[in-house]
């Protein structure tokens, strides 16, 4: 054997090492916040995600985000939530775009004391930057927003930090990335890729079976009303940070996420499209409050070793018995995958066997502490203290 591939432990770098690699790989692209509509880069933006997400009914409209801009983000919707919205863009050094991220922060104390809502509403990386670390700060670039948003509002009176003196502990607040998602379904490539990313991020799934999330039909409300009310059934993926390696999510906490959101989606749907996917959750988490204080977060595949994880989040599985009769998304796709499992009862099996295969010849030379077994991403280290998530769902399922 003339030579040997050397693995490399992330625990050797020194913390300066970190932070110049990362300056490193960062160089190659600047993060510019869009602050008016006016700013050249808005219609560029703007369009980009338009034509990502406009047409499936999954983006807001242009004169809603143009308003979203111009609005004052220290006066408070009629429920009391602050909304601090955003829209970011990557350029290279050359100015190009890269890639497009927009969402928003919200904070209703009245809904939950110390809870901060980051709801990433859209991305879109551009092919020459797919596959490189800024789709990573893309993810994670709206916490530095929300906690600016939320020294701001405590210093103009308008709520109260916890602990106002420790902006390193995000001054007390419970910060809640939040982020809606297709369910799994084989035949949607991108839709899968994109779980493992979340799920490699410290992302979880709120159980849908207590928490079964409709995205409103975001088109316009005048279309609606001649066509039908399409909301989506998405899943709701969550990371709280600092508590990534928790098991449940209390349901105050669920509630106030919901909210939340909702709050968002009243700057700019009709509330006769929204009450029917804001009862619809409510409902479940009043039927589960009888009995559990909690929901369960459920973790996601990160790779080729856990990828039965899919089974719990599987649309066909999810459709049938959570959202039965709430949307014609769910309706179509039921008939859609009705032939193909009466042609194969073992079809998501093989499918995932597939994805199995395709992942595990992508093999990791970095791993991240040689007190765990010099083992490779996504293998059990035997060492880890366990995750307290595990891989059993009492409310799992099994697959058809």
């Amino acid at each position: 054997m003339p030579t040997r591939r050397i693995r490399l432990c992330m625990k050797d770098l020194f913390h300066q090492d970190v932070v110049e690699m990362i300056e490193r790989e960062t160089r190659q692209f600047q993060m510019w916040e869009i602050m008016d509509p006016s700013d050249p880069l808005f219609a560029t933006a703007y369009e980009t995600l338009w034509n990502a997400f406009g047409p499936q009914g999954e983006m807001e409209r242009e004169e809603a985000i143009r308003s979203f801009l111009v609005e004052d983000a220290f006066d408070p919707t009629p429920s009391g939530t602050y909304i601090r919205y955003f829209l970011m863009a990557a350029r290279d050094t050359k100015g190009n775009l890269l890639g497009v991220r927009d969402g928003s922060v919200l904070i209703n104390q009245g809904y939950a004391n110390d809870l901060c809502v980051i709801y990433l509403s859209h991305i879109f990386m551009f092919p020459e930057a797919r596959g490189t670390v800024l789709s990573y700060w893309l993810r994670i670039a709206p916490v530095e927003v929300a906690v600016q948003y939320l020294l701001d509002l405590h210093q103009r009176g308008k709520i109260t930090l916890p602990a106002p003196d420790r902006p390193g502990k995000n001054f007390g607040m419970r910060l809640d990335l939040c982020a809606e998602m297709e369910y799994f379904t084989p035949e949607d490539r991108v839709s899968w890729q994109r779980v493992l990313f979340y799920g490699r991020g410290g992302f979880d799934v709120i159980n849908p079976r207590h928490f079964p999330y409709l995205q409103p039909d975001f088109r316009d409300p005048d279309v609606i009303r001649q066509t039908g009310n399409r909301p989506l059934p998405f899943m709701m993926l969550v990371r709280r940070m600092g508590f990534e390696r928790q098991a449940t999510m209390s349901i105050g906490e669920a509630s106030g996420l919901m909210r939340l959101m909702y709050d968002d989606f009243l700057t700019h749907c009709a509330p006769e499209h929204l009450e029917g996917s804001l009862t619809h959750v409510l409902k479940h988490l009043t039927e589960r409050e009888k009995t559990k204080n909690f929901v369960d977060l459920l973790p996601l595949p990160t790779g080729p070793k856990d990828l039965q994880r899919f089974k719990r989040i599987s649309r066909y599985n999810i459709y049938s018995r959570n959202y039965q009769g709430t949307s014609p998304e769910v309706t179509d796709y039921l008939e859609q995958i009705k032939p193909i499992l009466a042609a194969n009862p073992k079809y998501f099996d093989d499918e995932l066997a597939k994805i199995q295969i395709e992942l595990e010849k992508r093999p990791h030379y970095v791993y991240s502490n040689r007190e765990k077994g010099f083992t490779f991403y996504g293998e059990k280290e035997p060492d880890e203290p366990p995750d307290s998530r595990g891989d059993v769902d009492s409310d799992a399922q099994p697959m058809p």
